[in-house]
C-alpha cells in the first residue's frame, strides 16, 4: 500500500528541490538546502515523505538523495529522539518493508542500511515489531522467483536482503556475561519460518551452479550469495533447532557447492564475482562446522575434509588466481587447519601428511612470479602478505592478508606439532612458556612429533643457493619456501633441544649473510625467520645473529633489484628480538646501525630505522644510556634534514626521529644516580656520576632546544602564508621539553636555550588539546608542573603576558599562563579520569606560580573562577560525592576558597539554583573527606594540610555569616567541619610522625624485596610457564564468560570515575609555610566553646586531640 503523506503540494516540492541541490557542486547552494532540510525535519511524517521520494522520485540522483538523507535521518533520530512519535514510527517501518522489497541498483543499498537501523533498535534490541518476520514471510512467498510468472512486483533478491539484515545482530553472542547464551528466540522464529523454508530455492540455485560451471556463474548467483550469507550468520555462534533438524539437506548442497570450485582459469569478470564469493562463504561455513558446531559435524568431517583438500591439490597446478580465488584456496588449508584440531579430524588427516607437506604446502610456500611483481611494484603489499612484523601497523580486518602462503604455514605448524589425536590433556601451550638461560632445559615434547619425523627431513633436501646463483633459479625458489617453512614451525622449534635450532641456523641461513651476492628474496626471508625465532634463540647465538641483521639492515642496493626490504625486513627482525627480550650483548652497534639508517635518503628507509632506534631505547634504558650523549646529535641533524620547507604537517620521519629522540630522552633520564643505592660507594665516586650526568642532560638539553627552535621558531619568522607550526608530536616535543626545563638553573640559561619563546609556541599548540591519551597526556602535565617549578626557580617576566613571538598565532595574544589555565580547565571539564586527576593537581601548581602575593588577589583573580567553576561543573556530573574522582575536585575547590571565598561562594550559589545548597553541600564534601575513616579519604601530607586551612577557613567564614549561610544548617555544616577538623590535625601529626620511623625500615625492606625477588626469578628460570587451563568445555565458557563479568564491572567502575590517586603531592605553595597548629589554636579559642555547647564532640577524639596538641587543651573541655 502506497504511502500518503499530508504535505501542502509546495512544501513536496521544495524539499525534492532541496534534496536535489544538495548534489550539486555550489557550496553556497549546498549550505542553504542542507539548512532548509534540517528545519523541516521536524514537520509531521517527513521521514515517510522522504521515503516516498527514494521510491518514486523523478531522477535516479533523486532517488539516491533521498534514500541518503533518510538513512541519516534515522541514524540521528530513532532510536530516542522523540521527533518521530509512537505512531509514526510504526507506520514507517511498515511502508519501509514494502518499499524496500521493491527498489533496486544503489537505492537499494542504501534503504537497506536505513532497515538495518530500524531492526538492530525495534526487533533485535526491544523486540517491539512482531508483524516483521510474518511480513517477510508473506514476501518470500509472493517474491518473482518463487511465483516465477514474471509479474510480481516483490524481488526475491530484495527480500533476500531483508532476511540477511534480520539476522546479522545473531551472529555474535548477545548476553557474553553467560556462559552458555540460549539461541534467542527471534532468531529460532527467523530459522523455523525464513530460512529453513527457503531451502528447496536454495538447492535449486545450487544445481544452477552445477549446470553453469563452464561459464562461471548463472543468473541468479547473486541470490545464492545471500542465502550462505545468511546461513552463515545464523549458526555463527548460535545453532536454532529448526536449523539443525534440515541440516543434512544443506549440508549436501554445500559439498556440491565446493565441488563446482574452478581454479584452472583465472576468473575476474564482473559477473563471476557472486560465484567466488558464493564459494568463499561456502568454507567460512565449513570453518565454522567443525570449530564451533563439532558435536552436530562429526560424521560429516569426512566429506568437508575431502572436500578442501580436493581445492588444495587443484591449487597446486593453479596459476595467475584472482585474489578472491586466492582467498578460496587459503581458506581450504583453514578448513584442514580447524579439522586437524580435533581427535576424529586428525585421524582423517594423518595418512594425508606427507602428501599435504611436499604436494600442497611447500608448493604454496615457493616463491612465484608474482611475489617478484610486488617485489618491485608494489614492497609494501609483499612485506604485509609475507614477511610481516613488528613495523607492520596494518589496522582493522583485511583478507587480502590471508593468503594460500599464510594458511598453509599455520597448517604445517599445526602438523608439525602434532603426534597423535588431540586431547583434553593436550600438549601444553609452547606460546607461554619463558626463554631458559643459555638456551637449555627444553622438554621432550617435540619428540615423536611429525615435525622430526616428517617436516624436518623433507625441508632439509634443499640445498643453499650458492652465492650469485640467479633469484629465480629453482634452487633460490625452493629455498624462499624452505626459509618460509622454517618459519611456520616456531611452536615446533621452541620445543626442541637449544642444540637443534643452533644446528638449523649455522647451516641452513648464517651462510647465506657470508655470501657476496645472495638473492636478496631469499636473505629478506631469512631476516624474518630470525625475528620469527625470536622466543627460542639460544643466547650463545646472541652475537652472530645481531651481526648478520646488522650487515642486511646496512645491505646497498646490488644490480637492478631494490634491496630495501632487506633492510626493511632486517630492521622488523630486530625489533622482534628486542621486543621478546634476546638483547644485544654490545648494544652500541645496534645504535651505530640505526642512525646510519636515518641518513638513508629514502624517507621510509630512515623512519623504519627511526624506529628502531625507539624500541632499542625504550627496551635497552640502561644499557642504551651510555650511549645517548654520543648519538643524540646525530639524530637531531638527520631529523633537521627532512622538515619541509614550509610549517605544514610533518612527515613520518620527522615524527618518528621526534619519538626516537623522546625515548633516548627518558632512557638518559632514568640512570639519574642516586646517593644511596650502593652502600659501599663513597661520596666521590657519586659525585663523578652526578656531574657526569649532569652533563649529558646539559647536552641533551642544548641539542633539544637547537631542534626545537628549527621545529618552531624558524618558521615563525620567515615570510610565509602560514607562519605558525603545526600541531604534531605534542608527545614526544612534550618529553623534550621537560628536558630542557628541568637542565635550566638560572636567567642566563633561560636565555641562551630561548625557554621562553619555546614555552609560548608550545603552549598555544596545546591550548585546544582535544586528543586525550594517557601516554601523551602525561609528557604535557610533566612540562606544565616544570614550568611552575622554573618559574619559581627563575622568575620569567613574561610568564603571564603575550610574547611578540606568538603573535603570529590568531586570536587575540595570550600569555603562556593563560594557555596552561586553558589546557588544565579543559582537562578537569572533560577529559578521563586520570588526565582530570592530573589536572586537579596542576591547578594548584598554576594557583601558586606567580611572584604577586596572594594578598594583592591579582593572580587569583584571574584564576580562581576558572578552576572554580570547571571543577564544580565536573563535580555536579559524578553520580556521588564519595567516588574516588570527587576527591581532587574538591581539593581544587578548597584552595580557590582560600584564596577567594566570596568568589567561590557565589560561584557555587550561581551553580546551583536551590540558595544555599551548593555552597553548603561542598562543604559538607569537604569535611566528609577529611575524615578519619572516609573513603576515598586524605592519604598524602600535603592534602591533609590543604584540607586543615581550607576546613579552618569554611568554619571561621560560615560562622562569620551565618545569615548568608542559613543559620540551622549551617550551624550543622560547621559542626561538621570543626569535627573534621580536629580529625584531619589528628591523622596529619600521626602521618608526620610515623614518616620518620619508617625512613630507616624501609630500607632494610627493600634490601630483602630485592632478594626475594631474585630468588622468584630464579625459580621462574628453572620452570616453564604455562598460563594454560585445561578443563571441560563449560569450565572454559564459565571461565570466559567470568572474565566478561569482570571487564562489565571495570567499565561501569570507568564510568562512575573509579580511578585510584596518582600518590603525588599537590603544590601548596605559600600555604606551606602556614603554622597550621597556631592557626587552629586561634580557632578552637575563638569558636570552639560554642561549638561544644551546641553538640558535643566523641570523647575519643578529643582525647586524641589533645594528647597530640598538649598546647590546646585549654581552650578545651
Amino acid at each position: 500500500m502506497e504511502a500518503t503523506v499530508n504535505f501542502p503540494l509546495v512544501g513536496q516540492e521544495q524539499i525534492a528541490q532541496w534534496l536535489m541541490d544538495t548534489t550539486g557542486s555550489q557550496e553556497s547552494a549546498v549550505q542553504a538546502a542542507t539548512s532548509h532540510l534540517e528545519a523541516a525535519q521536524n514537520l509531521p511524517k517527513f521521514a515517510l515523505f522522504l521515503l516516498m521520494l527514494s521510491a518514486g522520485g523523478q531522477e535516479q540522483g533523486q532517488r539516491i538523495a533521498a534514500a541518503t538523507y533518510l538513512k541519516n535521518y534515522l541514524k540521528r533520530n530513532w532510536s530516542e529522539s522523540p521527533i518521530m512519535s509512537h505512531e509514526e514510527k510504526l507506520e514507517f517501518r511498515n511502508q519501509l518493508v514494502e518499499v524496500l522489497l521493491r527498489v533496486e541498483g544503489l537505492v537499494l543499498k542504501i534503504l537497506t542500511e536505513a532497515f538495518r537501523l530500524v531492526v538492530a533498535s525495534d526487533f533485535a534490541k526491544k523486540m517491539t515489531w512482531p508483524e516483521l518476520v510474518p511480513a517477510l514471510k508473506a514476501a518470500i512467498q509472493n517474491s518473482d522467483l518463487v511465483i516465477n510468472t514474471g509479474t510480481s512486483e516483490l524481488k526475491t533478491l530484495n527480500v533476500m536482503m531483508g532476511l540477511q539484515t534480520i539476522i546479522k545482530p545473531y551472529q555474535y553472542f548477545m548476553d557474553p556475561t553467560v556462559a552458555r547464551e540460549p539461541v534467542p528466540d527471534q532468531l529460532e522464529l527467523i530459522s523455523k519460518e525464513l530460512l529453513t523454508p527457503l531451502h528447496p530455492i536454495f538447492h535449486h540455485l545450487v544445481q544452477q551452479v552445477v549446470a553453469t560451471k563452464v561459464e562461471g556463474y548463472s543468473q541468479h548467483d547473486d541470490i545464492l550469495l545471500i542465502l550462505c550469507k545468511c546461513l552463515y550468520l545464523s549458526m555463527k555462534s548460535h545453532m536454532p533447532q529448526s536449523l539443525l533438524a534440515s541440516l543434512g539437506l544443506w549440508f549436501q548442497d554445500l559439498i556440491a557447492l565446493s565441488e563446482t570450485v574452478d581454479l584452472d582459469k583465472k576468473m575476474d569478470l564482473s559477473v563471476q564475482e557472486p560465484r567466488l564469493k558464493t564459494w568463499k562463504r561456502v568454507l567460512k561455513i565449513f570453518c565454522n562446522l567443525v570449530s564451533r558446531h563439532r558435536k552436530h559435524t562429526d560424521k560429516s568431517l569426512s566429506a568437508i575434509g575431502t572436500a578442501a583438500l580436493t581445492i588444495i591439490w587443484r591449487s597446486k597446478t593453479a596459476k595467475d588466481l584472482h585474489p578472491m580465488q586466492e582467498r578460496i584456496v587459503s581458506l581450504a588449508f583453514d578448513v584442514v587447519s580447524n579439522i586437524l584440531e580435533t581427535g576424529p579430524g586428525w585421524l582423517l588427516m594423518a595418512p594425508h601428511f606427507k602428501s599435504l607437506v611436499e604436494n600442497a604446502i611447500f608448493p604454496a610456500l615457493t616463491m612465484k612470479n608474482k611475489d617478484v611483481v610486488e617485489w618491485v611494484e608494489d614492497e609494501d603489499e609483499f612485506v604485509r602478505k609475507n614477511l610481516p612484523s613488528e613495523l607492520e601497523t596494518t589496522s582493522g580486518w583485511n583478507e587480502v592478508i590471508f593468503t594460500p602462503r599464510q594458511s598453509a604455514l599455520n597448517l604445517l605448524g599445526l602438523i608439525a606439532t602434532s603426534k597423535g589425536p588431540p586431547t583434553g590433556q593436550g600438549v601444553k601451550n609452547v606460546t607461554t612458556m619463558k626463554r631458559k638461560k643459555g638456551g637449555k632445559g627444553k622438554s621432550k615434547d617435540g619428540e615423536g612429533t611429525a615435525g622430526e619425523a616428517l617436516v624436518m627431513p623433507f625441508l632439509s633436501q634443499f640445498p643453499l643457493p650458492a652465492d650469485g646463483s640467479p633469484p629465480d633459479s629453482d634452487v633460490a625458489v625452493n629455498y624462499f619456501g624452505a626459509l618460509m617453512a622454517y618459519g611456520g614451525l616456531c611452536e615446533f622449534l621452541m620445543i626442541q633441544e637449544a642444540e637443534t635450532i643452533t644446528t638449523l641456523l649455522q647451516t641452513r641461513v648464517f651462510p647465506l649473510y657470508t655470501m657476496a651476492l645472495p638473492s636478496p628474496y631469499v636473505l629478506a626471508t631469512s631476516n624474518w625467520l630470525l625475528g620469527k625465532l625470536a622466543t627460542c634463540l639460544p643466547t650463545e647465538l646472541n652475537e652472530a645473529v645481531y651481526t648478520a641483521l646488522l650487515k642486511a639492515l646496512l645491505a646497498p642496493d646490488v644490480g637492478n633489484v631494490s634491496w630495501r626490504l632487506v633492510r626493511q625486513s632486517a630492521a622488523g627482525a630486530l625489533t622482534s628480538l628486542l621486543q621478546d627480550d634476546f638483547k644485544p650483548t654490545h648494544w652500541m652497534p645496534l645504535l651505530q646501525a640505526a642512525v646510519a639508517g636515518a641518513r638513508m635518503k629514502d624517507e621510509s628507509e630512515a623512519a623504519i630505522s627511526l624506529q628502531l632506534l625507539t624500541t632499542a631505547a625504550e627496551v635497552g634504558e640502561d644499557d642504551v644510556a651510555p650511549h645517548v650523549p654520543d648519538i643524540i646529535d646525530a639524530v637531531q641533524v638527520e631529523i633537521c634534514q627532512h622538515f619541509p620547507p614550509h610549517p605544514e604537517p610533518w612527515p613520518q620521519v620527522v615524527e618518528l626521529g621526534f619519538a626516537a629522540l623522546a625515548a633516548l630522552s627518558q632512557a638518559w633520564d632514568a640512570t639519574e644516580p642516586e646517593e644511596d643505592e650502593d652502600e659501599d660507594e663513597d661520596d666521590e665516586v657519586y659525585r663523578k656520576k652526578l656531574v657526569y650526568w649532569k652533563a649529558g642532560c646539559t647536552q641533551l638539553a642544548n641539542t633539544f632546544s637547537a631542534l626545537l627552535q628549527r621545529a618552531w621558531l624558524t618558521c615563525m619568522q620567515e615570510d610565509t602564508p602560514r607562519p605558525t607550526p603545526p600541531p604534531s608530536c605534542l608527545g614526544d616535543t612534550s618529553i623534550l621539553l621537560v628536558s630542557i626545563l628541568r637542565c635550566t638553573p638560572d636567567q642566563i640559561t633561560v636565555k641562551n636555550l630561548k625557554v621562553e619563546p619555546l614555552l609560548h609556541v608550545w603552549s598555544h599548540l596545546i591550548m585546544d588539546w582535544r586528543a586525550w591519551e594517557e601516554e601523551e597526556d602525561e609528557a604535557v602535565f610533566d612540562v606544565i608542573e616544570e614550568a611552575v617549578v622554573l618559574q619559581g626557580r627563575c622568575p620569567m617576566t613574561c610568564f603571564a603576558d603575550p610574547d611578540e613571538i606568538v603573535s603570529s598565532f590568531p586570536g587575540p595574544p595570550r600569555s603562556v599562563l593563560d594557555n596552561l589555565v586553558t589546557f588544565v580547565t579543559s582537562a578537569i571539564e572533560s577529559a578521563y579520569p586520570a588526565a582530570c586527576w592530573r589536572a586537579c593537581r596542576c591547578s594548584h601548581a598554576l594557583l601558586h606560580a606567580s611572584s604577586v602575593s596572594f594578598e594583592d588577589e591579582e593572580i587569583a583573580m584571574l584564576l580562581v573562577p576558572r578552576f572554580c567553576k570547571v571543577s564544580i561543573e565536573r563535580l555536579q556530573r559524578l553520580t556521588s560525592m564519595t567516588v574516588p574522582l570527587a576527591k581532587p575536585l574538591t581539593l581544587v575547590i578548597s584552595t580557590c576558597f582560600i584564596l577567594l571565598p566570596e568568589t567561590v561562594e557565589r560561584i557555587l550559589l550561581a551553580e546551583d539554583n536551590a540558595g544555599d545548597v551548593g555552597f553548603l553541600r561542598w562543604t559538607n564534601a569537604l569535611a566528609g573527606l577529611a575524615e578519619s575513616e572516609a573513603e576515598p579519604g586524605l592519604s598524602l601530607e600535603s592534602e591533609m594540610k590543604l584540607a586543615a586551612i581550607a576546613l579552618q577557613k569554611v568554619l571561621e567564614y560560615i560562622l562569620q555569616n551565618e545569615k548568608n549561610c542559613g543559620q540551622n544548617e549551617g550551624l550543622k555544616v560547621a559542626h561538621h567541619c570543626f569535627r573534621s577538623l580536629l580529625e584531619v590535625m589528628v591523622d596529619l601529626k600521626e602521618l608526620q610522625e610515623m614518616t620518620g620511623s619508617e625512613e630507616t625500615e624501609s630500607e632494610s625492606e627493600s634490601e630483602e624485596d630485592v632478594e626475594a625477588d631474585e630468588a622468584d626469578e630464579s625459580d621462574e628460570d628453572l620452570q616453564p610457564v604455562s598460563e594454560e587451563r585445561e578443563g571441560t568445555e563449560e569450565q572454559f565458557l564459565e571461565r570466559y564468560a567470568e572474565r566478561s563479568r569482570e571487564l562489565q564491572d571495570e567499565i561501569e567502575e570507568e564510568a562512575e570515575n573509579g580511578q585510584d590517586e596518582d600518590g603525588h603531592e599537590i603544590e601548596l605553595g605559600v600555604l606551606a609555610l602556614v603554622d597550621q597548629e597556631a592557626t587552629v589554636l586561634g580557632c578552637i579559642t575563638a569558636h570552639g566553646k560554642r561549638l561544644l555547647e551546641q553538640q558535643q564532640l566523641p570523647k575519643e577524639l578529643l582525647a586524641r586531640f589533645k594528647d597530640k596538641f598538649p598546647a590546646c587543651k585549654a581552650a578545651l573541655p
